[in-house]
């Protein structure tokens, strides 16, 4: 069935691949799912361009994604079937959200330490949470495991060409509203979304736009399989961005990584919080710490370089815990001067 072929798209010689055309698609189907978030102009970082992708529905960029894959199976079977994902919230809230409007049935595989208001709003939307383990690959395997007993449809967090293409009508917006960036700073975990701003910003840029990528020094694995030049493991994933911690990207995310990636910048938990804190009391953006890892990142260039070229950040999610938020409204903040 389709919804099997798409989970197992890597295997083989299949050679992933995104088009300009896809991209396109996707952005005319999951209107109506998602919006057009802006690009607002940075208050305490010249230069600086902020993607709101907290301002979604569901508060993270995930919905482009779910939004997408979930459309693209074909009605009966969405019905009949239902779906299953693995996620440490975001991801698992964008599909909740799509099934409930959708009216199908959603099993979420989340971690045992999940963020209680992301369980909560997922629960709320009427699927069903299963929490299991505390990294993304164990959550997967579990999520798999469900899946061959019950015959849910997988919908990837990452892996997965239709997932990019959605998660790419991101780097679309962001090129039509502000033509004249130079530089894109965009978080990683496993690498859906990088993957689809890289194809869509390159494909429409002709390569004269720089894509960076920033990782949690706690959790480098795209970072250290960038370096390797392969697919490479790490022991353990630590980081405040919980978004972000993922142990081994996925063999589709990777390659377009290696592709289309300029650079991949690592930040610390430190780092991290004090560019949440900025976004809230700078910018009046609040954002959980895995939606400001790539504004920590485009700190740490312009406090290295200087007065930088025109940048853009993406603030890829907004549910932060009330307990990170306490903590993120006295920390010290650091900004450029212009």
């Amino acid at each position: 069935m389709q919804g099997e072929q798409q989970e197992h798209q890597a295997a083989g010689n299949h050679t992933p691949s995104v088009t300009l055309e896809q991209i396109r698609e996707a952005q005319n189907r999951i209107q109506g799912f998602t919006y057009r978030t802006p690009a607002y102009p940075s208050f305490s970082e010249p230069n600086s361009f902020l993607k709101l992708e907290c301002y979604q529905p569901v508060r993270s960029f995930k919905i482009r994604g779910a939004s997408n894959k979930i459309l693209l199976i074909p009605e009966k079977e969405r019905k009949s079937r239902g779906v299953i994902t693995a996620s440490s919230g975001n991801h698992g809230l964008a599909v909740a959200y799509v099934a409930h409007r959708l009216g199908i049935k959603a099993t979420i595989v989340l971690p045992e330490n999940v963020i209680k208001d992301k369980f909560d709003m997922i629960t709320a939307l009427g699927a069903q949470a299963v929490l299991f383990g505390r990294q993304q690959d164990e959550r997967s395997k579990k999520a798999e495991e469900i899946q061959r007993r019950e015959g849910q449809i997988f919908v990837q967090a990452f892996n997965d060409e239709q997932i990019i293409a959605g998660q790419a009508t991101c780097g679309l917006e962001l090129i039509e509203d502000v033509p004249n960036v130079k530089r894109i700073y965009v978080p990683i975990g496993g690498g859906g979304l990088i993957s689809g701003v890289a194809i869509a910003v390159k494909s429409l840029s002709k390569g004269n736009v720089k894509v960076i990528g920033v990782q949690p020094e706690g959790s480098p694995s795209m970072y250290e399989s960038w370096k390797k030049g392969e697919v490479s493991s790490i022991d353990a994933s630590k980081t405040v961005a919980d978004g972000l911690s993922v142990r081994r990207p996925g063999d589709i995310t990777y390659s377009f990584v290696k592709r289309y990636v300029d650079e991949i910048v690592l930040v610390s938990d430190e780092e991290i919080l004090s560019a949440t804190s900025q976004l809230l009391r700078k910018e009046h953006v609040l954002a959980e710490p895995s939606g400001a890892a790539a504004f920590a990142g485009l700190l740490k260039s312009n406090k290295q370089e200087g007065r930088s070229p025109i940048s853009s950040a993406i603030v890829s999610g907004g549910n932060i815990s009330q307990e990170v938020l306490g903590k993120v409204l006295t920390y010290p903040t650091t900004m450029t001067k212009g």
